[in-house]
């Protein structure tokens, strides 16, 4: 793309670029997740090439959550070290690479070891994707730029359950791999993001990154200013003492622990309400679901369809409405459907629901596919990508996001057990009970982070006052860009 191509690109269309790198990766995510859906259906057939026992497949549909930990151990240091920008671009190689041997696998343990390349990837790129999204986004914009994480999810598993439907599992897995070659362009192709720039002194390269991504108006100058004014470094004494000293000091920052609390508390709703475990477990579910009224693989698309539908209406909805209304709302609906479906499934077990009726219970399923979707898988990527200050943005993310790793792991491998000891109706029942636990947390943790500045929302954790949603800090002055430049 030459340089008189981007001077006739608006500012909103340079953010659009710069997140569909993001957003293309996010898709191979929502194909990872989702490929032992269809991967083990194909392998159960007879006649298969590759055998595998049960506990071969829970691990298949689970090791990515111990990988993503890997994964996400190294983000950190990649993302303060090496910027966003290839951050981005690095996690694309193992990713990669999982597809490639996934294509040549001839047993179980290269399956399991290519699932576990390409969840390494994932996970140093889970790290880095709602922040790079954030610092790409104007505030005006970026809601719905957060929430085409939720959309990108969605569209990775419903192309991954049509390749699967139609495709043999090694050229569906070579398929689901060439979206990260496309990411891998398109994150190449943009600039290093103006927050960490800033953060790192390099003031000339932020300010030049910043007005690719958002113009000259005035809104744009005030804003840069803020960033460039809040990343000075002011002359204090070094603290004498150890790093655990530090990181004690850390860890008791409101800025920190609070924002830290809060996504701990978003990634178990999103697991435990079962945003992995139904990809990974989609045609067995809706066989029981539907009672077998149904064809089970066009039960599963007809579940994707509805699925992306309705993350595409929360990308509109999340720009419109508040962010705490829409995650309530969702909890809300998924609680009740989920409880309904285990109720329909219980009267059904016991021979209270006529043959004709055996099929019902996919109508509170279906209910609640919309509305874990609507809130529940789109608000926790929103909010994990405003609610950290810049200074602690490598490492509250990766914590936050081993925390969604292991449960992950622990979600999806337990999930089959918990199928067999209680049924998927007690499972359901499980899954509702956590989601309310979650839910009564966050209501009174969250704060409302719509229409802010991420400076705006640091301030609220520090418990400093931001006049107009665009001031410094108390017994500071704005100062121009001159006056940042020659300090």
């Amino acid at each position: 793309m030459t340089e008189s191509t981007y001077k006739r690109m608006t500012p909103f269309l340079r953010q659009l670029l710069a997140v569909s790198g993001v957003v293309m990766y996010m898709i191979g995510s929502g194909e990872n997740i989702a490929f032992p859906g269809v991967l083990l259906m194909q392998l159960r057939e007879p006649g298969s090439e590759v055998r595998l026992t049960p506990d071969h497949e829970s691990w298949i549909a689970s090791i990515l959550g111990l990988a993503l930990v890997a994964g996400i151990m190294v983000a950190p240091f990649s993302l303060q070290n090496l910027g966003r920008k290839m951050t981005n671009q690095l996690s694309s190689l193992p990713t990669l690479a999982g597809w490639g041997l996934l294509a040549a696998s001839n047993g179980p343990t290269a399956l399991m070891v290519s699932r576990s390349l390409v969840g390494f990837g994932m996970g140093i790129h889970a790290a880095a994707s709602s922040v790079s999204i954030a610092e790409y986004s104007a505030p005006k914009h970026r809601g719905a730029f957060l929430a085409t994480i939720a959309f990108s999810f969605a569209t990775g598993m419903l192309t991954t359950h049509v390749f699967g439907t139609f495709l043999p599992w090694r050229t569906a897995g070579l398929a689901c791999g060439s979206v990260y070659i496309i990411s891998l362009i398109l994150v190449t192709l943009v600039p290093e993001t103006p927050p960490y720039l800033a953060s790192r002194g390099r003031v000339e390269e932020c300010k030049k990154s910043f007005y690719w991504f958002r113009g000259h108006d005035p809104i744009s100058e005030k804003e840069l200013n803020i960033l460039l004014h809040s990343q000075r470094k002011p002359a204090v004494i070094p603290i004498r003492g150890s790093r655990w000293q530090t990181y004690r000091q850390t860890v008791r920052k409101p800025e920190f622990y609070k924002p830290t609390l809060i996504m701990m508390f978003m990634f178990v709703l999103f697991q435990i309400s079962g945003m992995t475990v139904i990809p990974s477990y989609t045609v067995p579910i809706m066989r029981e679901v539907t009672g077998g009224a149904f064809d089970s693989y066009v039960s599963m698309l007809a579940v994707d369809v509805v699925r992306f539908v309705t993350a595409v209406i929360s990308c509109f909805i999340i720009n419109k409405l508040p962010r705490r209304t829409v995650l309530f709302t969702s909890i809300s609906i998924t609680v009740v459907s989920l409880l309904s479906t285990a109720i329909l499934l219980y009267i059904r077990n016991f021979g209270y629901l006529p043959d004709e009726y055996k099929w019902t219970p996919i109508v509170p399923f279906t209910v609640y596919i919309i509305g874990k979707t609507l809130g529940i898988l789109s608000i926790p990527w929103a909010i994990a990508g405003e609610v950290f200050p810049l200074k602690y943005r490598s490492i509250g993310g990766g914590i936050s996001g081993m925390f969604l790793s292991i449960m992950l792991f622990v979600v999806v491998k337990t999930a089959p057990y918990l199928f067999e000891w209680i049924g998927y109706n007690g499972t359901f029942c499980v899954y509702a009970v956590c989601v309310a636990i979650c839910g009564m947390f966050l209501f009174y943790l969250l704060p409302e982070t719509k229409g802010k500045t991420l400076h705006d929302i640091e301030c609220h954790f520090k418990g400093i006052k931001s006049e107009s949603g665009h001031a410094l800090p108390e017994g500071q002055k704005m100062l121009d860009l001159k006056n940042v430049e020659s300090r």
